[in-house]
């Protein structure tokens, strides 16, 4: 488009836009004059008809003002989209979005595109041109920032479900002063062999988040020591508002980012799992991967998120659901390093099936956390991506690690 063609659209749009607002002051003086029955005895006074005219004009000098500031943020808007940001859509002032995915402040684009994993980084030297003619912009192989991936969700009505639920009182104690409701949750995703089913929150049957365990979320060696909440009941409202902001999140974006490795010492890079860790540290870990942003921030991967993954790979053409053993590190007897076998990536993501089991949010019975994915030393049936298995939270292995995802505001 060019600069002579865009003034002149946005001084049409001005006219049309200051038509519409006289129409609508009209429209209004007519109203006031009918509800004031138009009676001579009533042109006079505050309520007359020349109070009234007197506060018309005023409103019209008022929207005037309005409305000359609104076209003002038009203008920046276009200058934006021309400039090749596509404009903001509610990711802040300076967010910028490239294929129709918001990229949150503090992190560059750094390769790929929606359909086939759009990954950025929070490094600026990983930054690249985005170019919709090319159709692989490739990903380089030497970034150093922590890497995300997009992971869009086309309908976030299927993955939660919005009514009230109670966490798990046995945790946050008897009393209606220490109840935690929460008025999302997930919908979870059993797939084809699970013996789990997916329950609200507080119903200690089965699988369901958010929610506390009834022992070691009450230890304060674990919700204190570690992560720092006065008691379990802090823990649960802070989960619950984490929950609630990560859920909005994904409704207005249509998707979330998730950590393109598993977590490592370093964060969201390659290198050597972090392993021999308990779920409270991972997940203190996951939190730790992004600070500092002003609309951003991270946390260990939900149950919710995992099912949206496995769903969108399985539309790529990955099988998440019986048999990953194509694209993950399974029955080779030891771990390698996250990211360095090509063959374990999938659109982006590499590591999600096989190599380690990963911590999630999920909560299970009444002491016990979800992993998903499979192991090194398993098999792809047996562990494929989707695939559920329990601990005790407190227990730290070497087949164990974790992930992070982004929720923007």
């Amino acid at each position: 488009m060019e600069n002579g063609k865009t003034s002149l659209n946005i001084r049409k749009l001005k006219k049309q836009v200051k038509g519409i607002t006289l129409i609508a002051l009209v429209v209004t003086i007519i109203v006031l004059l009918i509800l004031a029955g138009v009676a001579i005895s009533l042109t006079i006074g505050q309520n007359g008809i020349f109070s009234r005219a007197e506060q018309a004009a005023n409103t019209w000098r008022n929207a005037e003002t309005n409305e000359q500031l609104a076209m003002g943020e038009l203008e920046d808007w276009m200058d934006g989209y021309m400039n090749g940001n596509g404009g903001n859509q509610g990711g802040g002032d300076t967010a910028t979005v490239v294929d129709d995915v918001t990229i949150p402040d503090g992190f560059y684009y750094a390769g790929g595109s929606k359909d086939t994993g759009l990954v950025i980084s929070d490094n600026p030297d990983d930054e690249i041109e985005w170019d919709e003619e090319t159709s692989t912009n490739a990903v380089p192989n030497d970034l150093e920032g922590n890497q995300f991936v997009w992971v869009p969700v086309a309908n976030p009505e299927n993955y939660f479900i919005d009514e009230t639920a109670t966490l798990n009182t046995n945790a946050t104690g008897t009393g209606e002063e220490n109840e935690v409701t929460t008025n999302v949750y997930s919908n979870l995703t059993i797939r084809s062999g699970d013996s789990y089913t997916s329950v609200k929150p507080g119903d200690t049957s089965s699988v369901r988040e958010p929610d506390v365990l009834n022992d070691y979320d009450t230890d304060a060696q674990y919700h204190y020591d570690i992560l720092g909440f006065d008691s379990t009941k802090a823990m649960a409202e802070s989960f619950v508002a984490e929950y609630k902001a990560m859920s909005d999140s994904i409704k207005k974006y249509k998707g979330f980012y998730i950590g393109r490795y598993e977590l490592t010492a370093n964060g969201e890079k390659t290198g050597a799992s972090l392993t021999d860790q308990n779920w409270y540290n991972l997940y203190k870990a996951c939190q730790n991967v992004v600070t500092g942003k002003e609309n951003v921030k991270s946390t260990m991967i939900y149950g919710v998120q995992w099912d949206a993954v496995c769903d969108w790979l399985e539309q790529s053409g990955f099988n998440t659901d019986t048999d990953s053993s194509s694209w993950g590190n399974y029955n080779s007897g030891s771990k390698i390093d996250t990211g360095s076998n090509s063959t374990y990536e999938a659109n982006g993501i590499f590591d999600l099936a096989g190599n380690c089991r990963e911590w999630t949010q999920e909560a299970y019975s009444a002491n016990y956390r979800i992993k998903r994915g499979g192991y090194y030393s398993g098999s792809g049936s047996v562990g494929p991506a989707s695939d559920r298995n329990f601990d005790s939270p407190y227990y730290s292995y070497s087949i164990y690690s974790s992930r992070a995802t982004l929720y923007m505001s």
